[in-house]
C-alpha cells in the first residue's frame, strides 16, 4: 500500500512538471519556435473544431432567438391588425347608425301632425305564412293593438300584439295584412287594397282591381285612410306589374314597397294622428213636432 502511494505522490509530480514544461514552453514560444510550432500543430484541429462548433451553435442560438423574437412580432401585429379591423368595423357601424338616426330624427320632423315613438327591432319571424318581427316597446310606453308602423321609406305593418315593454308587428308582406290604398295619380285615385302574398312572400299584390281601372305600371300607391288603422296619405309602394285576366271581371298588380323590410332596424309607431280630425256630430235626436201633411200622410199610409 505504502508502494501505490508513492507511485501516485510521483505520477502526480511527474504530471506537474510537464504542465509547468508547458506553460513555460508556451510563454517562450516565440523564442522557442520549435516548441511553438508543434504545440501550434498539435493544438490547431482542435482549436478549429472548437471555434466551428461554437461557431455553429452560436448561430444556432441566434437563429432560434430571432424565430421566437419574430413570432412574437408577428402576433403582435397580428394583434394590433385586428384590433385596427374592429376599430373600423365600430366606425363604420357608428356611421351607419348615425346616418340611420339623422334619417329617423328627419322623417319625425317632417311629420308634426303625428304623435310617435321610436323602437328597435329585437327579433324577426319570416317565413312563407307569417312575416313579423318585435320591437322593444309596449303598454308602458303607451302602444296598442292596430297602432301603424312605419319607417321612413314608408309603411311598414301594425301592431298586432301588444306585451308591457314589448310588441309584434304584423307586416305588410304577412299574407294575413291587407291594407287601403289609392293611386296617387290624380287623373286615376283608382281605391283598391294591398294584400300579402302567400305565394310570393316578396310580391305583395293590389287586388281586385276593376278590368278597366286606370292603374298603371309606376303608379304610386298611397294609404287610402280607409279601415280606421293608418292615416291618408302614407307612401305605400309602386305599381311594378300588371297581370290582366282576359276572362275575368278584376285584375291585381304586383306591388314593390317603398319600405325595404328587410333590413328594418328602427321602426316608428303613431300613437295618435292630429290630421284631418273632424268635429264629431252630435248623436242626440231631436223630435220635430209633426205637421198637418204629416198627419195626413200618416193616416193615408195606415189606410
Amino acid at each position: 500500500m505504502f508502494s501505490s502511494d508513492r507511485k501516485l505522490i510521483a505520477f502526480v509530480g511527474l504530471c506537474c512538471v510537464f504542465l509547468a514544461l508547458l506553460g513555460y514552453a508556451w510563454k517562450q514560444r516565440t523564442s522557442i519556435p520549435y516548441v511553438s510550432v508543434a504545440l501550434e500543430q498539435v493544438t490547431t484541429p482542435f482549436t478549429y473544431g472548437a471555434s466551428r462548433f461554437l461557431g455553429s451553435f452560436n448561430t444556432g442560438i441566434t437563429v432560434i432567438d430571432n424565430a421566437i423574437n419574430g413570432t412574437k412580432e408577428l402576433d403582435q401585429l397580428r394583434n394590433e391588425k385586428a384590433a385596427l379591423e374592429q376599430k373600423v368595423v365600430n366606425y363604420d357601424e357608428v356611421v351607419a347608425e348615425n346616418i340611420r338616426l339623422r334619417q329617423l330624427v328627419a322623417f319625425e320632423t317632417s311629420h308634426r301632425q303625428f304623435d310617435m315613438v321610436a323602437a328597435a327591432v329585437v327579433t324577426r319571424d319570416f317565413g312563407t305564412w307569417t312575416n313579423t318581427f318585435t320591437i322593444d316597446r309596449g303598454t308602458e310606453e303607451g302602444l296598442a293593438v292596430n297602432m301603424p308602423v312605419l319607417i321612413p321609406g314608408g309603411v311598414v305593418g301594425f301592431i298586432s300584439d301588444v306585451y308591457p315593454h314589448s310588441a309584434r308587428v304584423q307586416t305588410i308582406l304577412d299574407p294575413r295584412t291587407s291594407i287601403g290604398v289609392i293611386v296617387q295619380r290624380p287623373e286615376s285615385r283608382v281605391a283598391s287594397v294591398v294584400k300579402g302574398n302567400g305565394s310570393n312572400p316578396n310580391e305583395p299584390l293590389l287586388v281586385n282591381v276593376a278590368r278597366d281601372g286606370d292603374v298603371l305600371t309606376g303608379d304610386t300607391l298611397i294609404t287610402s285612410g280607409y279601415g280606421g288603422i293608418y292615416p291618408k296619405g302614407l307612401l305605400v309602394g309602386h305599381v311594378a306589374r300588371i297581370d290582366n285576366d282576359s276572362e275575368g271581371f278584376v285584375k291585381n298588380a304586383v306591388v314593390q314597397l317603398s319600405a325595404d323590410l328587410s333590413n328594418v332596424e328602427e321602426v316608428f309607431v303613431i300613437l295618435r294622428s292630429r290630421e284631418g280630425e273632424l268635429d264629431k256630430p252630435s248623436l242626440t235626436p231631436k223630435l220635430v213636432p209633426q205637421t198637418q201633411r204629416d198627419q195626413v200622410e200618416g193616416v193615408k199610409g195606415a189606410q
